[in-house]
């Protein structure tokens, strides 16, 4: 299918889906598709502020800054950094806002509309989607070499040439297997090495930093490669300490961007000065224009007279300086010199001359202006070299979650129009099954080989849209009949852009595995995170492909503490949280090391305002942990067999995908130690569940009563 048939249809998903949010935004509590996070207060000093942000981080992707009534984009604001462990993100938007903040009577908070992504989708597909289409150019990589002191395995070699000798694949591989230190890193030193630059993706801030230590660690000392890293976007405090070179200066862009406006100003005040000194002599052209005799065509033609003529082409560059002014003087042999003059007299002088009236220019001498405008030119050709437009020629590796893209570049080759180019030769998707189809599609617009990585029986893409709401669009058409396109997986691309969107639907309402054509595929089924315990679990749970743990890793050491809850009306249970509350206090595990991770949202509540403020920010969803690994996992199941409602068992129960998928997410984020907090009697009597498996290898020593 063609690409501009398939961008249409992008198009018109995010028109409805951005329309249903407006909608719903007004009926729905709290607003649909809105994040509110509230800055308790900020400390604000010379040319940024720190915001200390209440409660937990939000993600810096789309965010927007409110400063009382005053709503600025993610652009405006500035967003530097941000640090989750003092929970503290620094901006810089501004004198004129920095005052702002200072007053204690302006509320300040950050926010993240779901709409503000959706719009700024639409209009990418907009521009671009024409250039959609599977790669069209094959790959360009020297001779591979893997990283030192390591001996890939057999599969990591065959990954490694089906990456390299194919436009377009997939590899597939769980947490532990070798997918970035060793197969994505080999690739990327491999295409640089042979001259080429590539981009990596990841769907999250944190997955994109998650594989960029990776890759960095694969390269070792080799500053060649670890130099030539540009990571765009906001990093964390952590990341900017460990790598600010690697960091893109947004600083300097936004100093960039005031000395080009402060540029054209002073270009404009000359302007008005000339304009101002040539008054007398247009006024006086005009007069000896008026005062020529008239041919027989009626009109004073400038080519009949030289004199007349001589003077109208030596204001020609004065005119051409200015675009505005650039086509007012024309010397057409049938254009009347008198009509030409009269209109140039009145389009210089009959308007608005603001730079004319500043008064602080008006005791500076030309010369001064002149001094003043190639200073601020010398300071606009420093900083490029600091600044993301700038560093981008030069970066052979750019590392960025897909929205940087789709909000601020344009494909390669695409026609000039303000937004830098993404000019590299092969672009690596990490954690490709949690990114959504909308956002990968518009990678395929640059025509270079793509190599998707990932593991699709990790979680799928998170949507803040209803999925029965999406199903029952899917099934009768309607306003949101393309919604479904934006719950669906990067791994649906392919069938998307050879296809067209009607062979999804019935995929989606069937929740059906995506098919390949021409996309490669390789696998890594032996992990060194899992060991044997756990790997054999999950092989006959979740992935039926032979994973298996290394003999070189040793086991996963899972333990279980044993919380009976015999009271709860939803998906809360307080025995659980409490359990977890007396783990904690117990070990005192560095925060740094340790995540709480539940399926629930209610649960998490719960969980945060038992644990204290020393863990209150290690306790996520297990939605929230993707891309991202501990030494310790402690998960907090929440589900059993009481509960005054008859509920599935969503996000735990083994019978439906998705909970397969949220089990399966939470121990992959595990290092060293899974501790399982559940009722251990009710999940190990539920045959077939992916939980009662793992329970089965906890040793009896690893058995810890809570309640029971």
């Amino acid at each position: 299918m063609d690409g501009e048939t398939v961008s249409a249809v992008l198009t018109e998903s995010a028109s409805q889906v951005y329309q249903y949010i407006a909608d719903m935004q007004y009926v729905s509590d709290p607003p649909l598709g809105v994040s509110v996070t509230a800055v308790s207060h900020c400390d604000v000093h010379e040319g940024f502020a720190v915001l200390h942000i209440d409660g937990a981080m939000p993600d810096p992707n789309g965010l927007m800054l409110k400063v009382g009534d005053v709503l600025l984009q993610e652009s405006e604001a500035g967003f530097d950094r941000y640090d989750e462990t003092s929970r503290t993100m620094v901006v810089r938007p501004g004198n004129d806002i920095l005052s702002a903040m200072s007053d204690g009577d302006n509320k300040v908070s950050v926010l993240s509309d779901m709409k503000f992504l959706v719009a700024v989708t639409g209009e990418f597909y907009r521009r671009y989607g024409h250039l959609l289409t599977l790669p069209v150019h094959d790959v360009r990589a020297a001779e591979p070499r893997f990283p030192e002191g390591s001996d890939p395995n057999s599969q990591q070699l065959s990954a490694v040439d089906t990456i390299l000798g194919n436009r377009l694949s997939y590899i597939w591989g769980a947490p532990g297997t070798g997918k970035t230190q060793y197969v994505l890193a080999t690739c990327i030193r491999a295409i640089v090495e042979s001259g080429g630059r590539v981009a990596v993706f990841a769907p999250t801030n944190n997955s994109v930093e998650q594989v960029l230590r990776g890759v960095i660690k694969a390269f070792g000392d080799d500053e060649t490669l670890t130099g030539s890293i540009l990571r765009l976007g906001v990093p964390t405090r952590g990341f900017y300490q460990e790598y600010p070179w690697m960091c893109e200066d947004r600083q300097a862009q936004r100093r960039i961007g005031a000395c080009i406006r402060t540029l054209e100003c002073l270009e404009e005040v000359m302007f008005e000065r000339a304009c101002d000194e040539l008054e007398g002599e247009i006024l006086e052209l005009q007069w000896f224009a008026e005062s020529l005799p008239v041919g027989p065509s009626g009109k004073v033609i400038a080519a009949d007279h030289p004199e007349l003529e001589m003077e109208l082409q030596d204001m020609g560059p004065f005119l051409s300086s200015r675009a505005e002014t650039r086509d007012l003087l024309t010397l057409s042999k049938d254009e009347d010199a008198r009509e030409v003059l009269t209109e140039l007299i009145a389009s210089l002088y009959d308007r608005e001359r603001p730079a004319a009236d500043i008064e602080e220019y008006s005791e500076w001498s030309d010369e001064d202006l002149m001094c003043a405008i190639m200073e601020t030119e010398r300071e606009i050709r420093e900083l490029a070299s600091k600044a993301t437009a700038g560093r981008m020629g030069k970066a052979a590796v750019i590392a960025a979650t897909p929205h940087q893209f789709l909000s601020r570049f344009r494909p390669r080759g695409s026609k000039e129009d303000g937004r830098p180019e993404l000019d590299v030769d092969h672009i690596f998707l990490d954690e490709a099954g949690y990114c959504g189809l909308v956002q990968a599609t518009a990678l395929f617009t640059n025509g270079v080989p793509v190599t998707f990585l990932g593991d699709h029986m990790q979680l799928p893409p998170v949507t803040q849209l209803d999925e029965e709401v999406l199903r029952s669009a899917a099934r009768r058409g309607g306003m949101l009949k393309y919604g479904y396109l934006w719950a669906m997986s990067s791994l649906y691309t392919e069938m998307l852009i050879r296809k067209g969107p009607g062979c999804l639907v019935e995929m989606f309402l069937e929740d059906a595995e995506p098919e390949f054509e021409s996309m490669a595929q390789g696998r890594l089924t032996t992990s060194h995170r899992f060991g044997a315990n756990l790997a054999d679990v999950l092989d006959r749970f979740v992935y039926s492909n032979g994973l298996r743990g290394s003999s070189q890793g040793g086991d996963l050491e899972i333990l279980c503490i044993d919380a009976v809850c015999t009271s709860r009306e939803g998906r809360d249970n307080r025995s659980e949280a409490e359990a977890v509350r007396d783990y904690l206090r117990s070990e005192r595990p560095d925060p740094g090391d340790v995540a709480i991770l539940t399926p629930y949202s209610v649960q998490l509540a719960l969980i945060k305002k038992l644990v204290g403020r020393r863990y209150r920010d290690c306790a996520m969803t297990v939605h929230g942990s993707q891309g991202r690994e501990w030494d310790t996992v402690v998960l907090s199941v929440a589900d059993n067999g009481i509960c005054s409602r008859d509920v599935p068992f969503r996000f735990t129960g083994s019978d439906s995908k998705v909970g397969l998928r949220v089990i399966n997410t939470a121990v992959s984020r595990a290092r060293r130690r899974l501790v399982l907090v559940c009722d251990r009697e009710f999940w190990c009597d539920r045959e077939g569940e992916l939980i009662s498996g793992i329970l089965r290898e906890v040793p009896p020593e690893g058995v810890r009563n809570f309640n029971r």
